[in-house]
């Protein structure tokens, strides 16, 4: 795909980050089709398919040059795991028929292993540490089989508008490891990444979406903390100096989104955002959660930001093609 033209985009699973991505992308005046149980809660101009992938039936999806892929389990164990990615994409596929467009998949960062300190790559060999994070891993090897024309996009922890519970943490005063290595990338920056792969005639088949400043969560929790004037949270990392975790490189995303294209390129122009946000409307809290193992890439919390290597789901807010 290219950025001349109108494009036809399908959108499984048209929660948090699909909206997003779908609102983008028809903002470039390109047909953005979202793909949901409840298609009547998406926004305009995004047009709505009332669908539950798994069991699609004899519906077919409409004509599409690209399907993003960001689905949301039902629950956060490996079975609720199952069904929605396995079950998911085998109903993709069948909705489809006869068609065979590029399917970009968003997965998670938690499909990947990595001892303390070490430094990951989309070379590395993936090594989930997590039941979830081997269905994650299976799910890629199922879209592999299914669909010829697949990318990847492996997301560490989203956070964003309705992902601030970092920042509740930081308020509360609650223990955290400071020593834990972080990977994280804004909501907004992760629909960069994914507009990107459509527009690119040959984009890489993995890529790893994360942000310019891989940071000790220590460092997160202080510069909150000063931002909101309370004090940094103590520090509960245990014996010992080095990092924990792992740090995801970001060399291959940061080459194919180029700098500009960033709008919060580390955690401290992101989080300043949204805490001027939060400032300027008191009334919305907005924590939907962008900590803890979350149940998919449009699912709340799907990413583990803050405790630093991108949780075993995979993206935002209710992406409910499966659920309602």
């Amino acid at each position: 795909m290219t950025d001349t033209g109108s494009k036809d985009v399908l959108l499984a699973g048209c929660g948090d980050v699909g909206t997003a991505l779908g609102l983008r992308v028809a903002g470039r005046g390109w047909r953005a089709t979202g793909v949901r149980r409840h298609a009547a809660q998406l926004p305009a101009p995004i047009h709505g398919v009332s669908m539950d992938l798994v069991d699609p039936g004899s519906v077919t999806l409409p004509p599409a040059e690209a399907v993003v892929v960001t689905l949301t389990a039902d629950g956060h164990d490996a079975a609720a795991y199952e069904r929605t990615y396995l079950g998911g994409l085998r109903g993709l596929r069948r909705a489809l028929g006869t068609q065979n467009p590029r399917v970009v998949l968003v997965s998670s960062t938690g499909v990947l292993g990595g001892g303390d300190g070490e430094r990951v790559t989309e070379e590395t060999p993936a090594d989930p540490q997590r039941p979830t994070g081997h269905v994650l891993l299976a799910a890629e090897e199922l879209a592999a089989e299914l669909f010829p024309e697949l990318v990847v996009v492996r997301p560490a922890g989203i956070y964003g508008p309705g992902r601030t519970s970092m920042i509740e943490r930081v308020r509360r005063g609650s223990p955290m490891a400071h020593r834990r290595m972080t990977n994280r990338i804004h909501r907004d920056d992760l629909v960069t990444v994914l507009t990107a792969v459509l527009d690119s005639p040959e984009p890489p088949r993995l890529l790893h979406a994360v942000d310019h400043d891989a940071a000790r969560l220590g460092d997160v929790a202080a510069h909150l903390a000063d931002r909101l004037g309370v004090p940094v949270p103590p520090d509960d990392s245990g014996p010992g100096e080095g990092p924990l975790g792992k740090i995801v490189d970001g060399a291959l995303v940061h080459s194919f989104v180029p700098a500009d294209e960033w709008l919060y390129p580390t955690f401290r122009e992101g989080y300043d955002a949204l805490l001027a946000g939060e400032f300027d409307d008191p009334g919305d809290s907005g924590d939907s959660g962008e900590s803890g193992s979350g149940s998919g890439p449009g699912g709340s919390g799907a990413f583990d930001d803050s405790s630093g290597s991108g949780g075993s789901g995979s993206s935002g807010s209710s992406d409910g093609a499966v659920r309602p």
